[in-house]
């Protein structure tokens, strides 16, 4: 951790350093799960459907503290403490891989915490572009040392080695400034529907997530089976796709048309789960993380500008992605372990592309919708 925790403090960032390294520390966690994969199916000796829902109740706990922690929290230093010795308290029990059903129980501990630490973070960073930047950089930037750091400790010590290090690591930030800078979220009593345009794109949010992850998620076991590529060599296109990640991400050009890039995403997924040649995996491993970050944007663009009340499509668009993600492992799994990976190839791209179809479809058909008058009432109205 200390390379991100040199590269805060050169940076000045305007979100604490703590803050941004339990941010990171998430990423982290995440990104072990496809290197942990191998491990967990040959050690219980399960299958891969079965080993992937270490995973999928990680992303689902995942998911229900991003999404409820907004509704029934206030940014407060104890709910980050209690974040991270819930997550260091789970990965510690997690390095003694103790029965299976308790691993799976452990990463759903594991899972809330992180949720916790995402929406702590992005609290900070609430309508200032700034201090978006800085959260949103956070990711491909820890992601650039987390594949091989991951790859290391699995070669020195296995999956105990891996859980036990992320128990220590998760307690890093607390040596650092973590309180937060907004001392109230207002709550609101209703909330405004989506209208049917916004509610297609928030599908197709649903379903790129959900075709990637059921992919990407498995990249190392599908490198490792189809390509005979070392376990290292696959965690250094893991860094290079963070790499490129950060031009995508910080990308000033307007992005009207997100369709195009979601597509090239698409083929990067059908290459990762079929293809045999090892220099085409490997790009294509690269290249989506490219795609996917220029794409991203674009369609949340899309999103507001067809969307009556933009900021509340916002957190349904990070609910309905995260819900994709979380349901990607177990898709792939079952996909892997039943059909084999080119029909996951085949199921991954083309849920991918159909959401690329529905979002050209929906921003060349449904024009964009003027933002209403936040002072005049809006009881039945829908957005």
């Amino acid at each position: 951790m200390q390379f991100p925790i040199r590269l805060a403090l050169l940076l000045r960032p305007t979100v604490k350093i703590g803050i941004l390294l339990a941010v990171g520390f998430s990423v982290l966690a995440f990104v072990s799960t496809p290197f942990l994969l191998p491990e967990i199916t040959d050690h219980y000796g399960i299958s891969l459907g079965a080993a992937s829902l270490i995973g999928v109740f990680q992303l689902g706990g995942f998911v229900v503290t991003s999404w409820g922690a907004g509704r029934w929290l206030q940014p407060r230093g104890w709910v980050f403490v209690t974040s991270l010795g819930a997550a260091a308290a789970a990965n510690l029990a997690s390095a003694a891989l103790p029965a299976f059903a308790v691993l799976v129980a452990l990463r759903l501990l594991s899972g809330l915490a992180l949720g916790l630490l995402a929406w702590y973070g992005w609290v900070q960073a609430f309508g200032d572009t700034r201090r978006m930047d800085d959260v949103a950089v956070t990711g491909p930037m820890v992601g650039l040392i987390a594949a091989p750091l991951i790859s290391v400790l699995l070669t020195a010590g296995g999956a105990r080695l891996v859980f036990g290090a992320l128990a220590v690591v998760s307690l890093v930030p607390l040596a650092f400034g973590y309180r937060s800078a907004v001392d109230h979220l207002p709550r609101t009593a209703t909330r405004n529907r989506a209208v049917p345009a916004a509610r297609i794109l928030l599908i197709c949010l649903g379903l790129f997530t959900l075709g990637g992850s059921s992919v990407f998620v498995f990249a190392v076991v599908l490198g490792t089976a189809n390509t005979s590529m070392s376990v290292t060599v696959i965690a250094v296109g893991f860094s290079l796709n963070a790499l490129v990640a950060i031009p995508a991400v910080r990308w000033k050009a307007p992005r009207k048309f997100p369709s195009p890039p979601m597509a090239a995403a698409a083929a990067c997924v059908i290459l990762i789960a079929t293809s045999a040649h090892s220099w085409l995996f490997f790009g294509a491993l690269v290249a989506w993380g490219f795609f996917f970050w220029l794409a991203i944007p674009g369609v949340f663009e899309v999103l507001a500008s067809r969307s009556r009340y933009p900021e509340e499509r916002a957190g349904d668009a990070q609910a309905v992605m995260a819900a994709g993600r979380a349901g990607g492992p177990l898709l792939g799994g079952l996909l892997i372990d039943g059909l084999g990976t080119t029909a996951l190839g085949v199921v991954g791209a083309g849920l991918v592309l159909i959401s690329a179809i529905g979002v050209f479809t929906v921003r060349n058909v449904a024009p964009p919708l003027p933002t209403p008058d936040k002072t005049q009432p809006t009881l039945g109205s829908q957005t």
